[in-house]
């Protein structure tokens, strides 16, 4: 659907009006992809802005409570970060929409579509609704979109002195978004359904599972860039899905309001 006004296809907390239209207006590239794709229903970046604001911006919101249930799903409930176990509060707590980001050795740069920021923890999560991973473009992008955001995250942690986590953002879990690889390659089909987004679900488990029992993939997307083992990088690899997200979303915003 196409709204006539982009404020119709966003949640706007009262007084994030300017705040939006600021996000909006963000230009790449001589280009302003989200303002041009703000009334479109399909935009993921008016999805994004629609939860993570409220989770950012909400005062009377428990930041801490409401990220420990996303990270719960992100991590099939295995998730190895609390903030509240922590002892992190809100006020440590930063939630960004559309914060760019650049690494401190490669000086790579990236804008991740949200991000927590916390002592000694930083989260990226790629949103994903109905297009796929952006695969490497060399010479200009020699990585695809999830090794990018992982060699940034990683390259943005000053010594060591923070954990990062990654989470993938998608309509369904991963291996159900894989499955329908498998099904329609039965049928000689390639890929079929929402422009090959099989492709995201494949390429994450590429990196987090890795093959034949090796996670060299992960270690060759990460080369030139400190980084824990690859195996602690793996397990900090989450998937959630868009209905969880609003879930604990609105579980959250309901809490406030009591």
């Amino acid at each position: 659907m196409i709204y006539k006004e982009y404020q119709r296809n966003h949640v706007i907390l009262p007084g994030r009006e300017d705040a939006l239209a600021s996000f909006l207006r963000q230009d790449y590239k001589g280009m302003q992809h989200k303002l041009k794709n703000a009334i479109s229903s399909h935009s993921e970046d008016a999805l994004t802005w629609s939860c993570f604001d409220i989770l950012a911006s909400l005062p009377s919101l428990d930041k801490a409570a409401a990220l420990d249930e996303i990270l719960e799903d992100s991590f099939n409930g295995n998730a190895s970060l609390s903030f509240r176990k922590r002892g992190i509060g809100n006020k440590d707590i930063s939630v960004h929409v559309g914060k760019q980001y650049t690494g401190i050795s490669t000086r790579e740069a990236t804008e991740v579509d949200a991000s927590i920021e916390a002592p000694g923890v930083l989260v990226f999560f790629e949103a994903k609704l109905y297009s796929a991973v952006s695969p490497a473009a060399p010479p200009e992008k020699p990585h695809d979109q999830i090794a990018r955001k992982l060699r940034v995250g990683l390259d943005s942690i000053v010594n060591g002195e923070r954990e990062f986590f990654f989470v993938f953002l998608d309509l369904a879990p991963a291996d159900m978004m894989y499955q329908r690889k498998t099904k329609h390659e039965a049928v000689g089909q390639p890929g079929g359904g929402y422009k090959d987004k099989w492709r995201s679900a494949w390429l994450f488990q590429y990196y987090k599972v890795g093959r034949n029992n090796s996670l060299r993939p992960l270690a060759d997307a990460l080369e030139g860039v400190a980084h824990p083992p690859v195996e602690a990088v793996a397990a900090r690899m989450g998937w959630l899905t868009w209905a969880d997200l609003f879930k604990c979303t609105m579980r959250a915003a309901l809490a406030a309001r009591s």
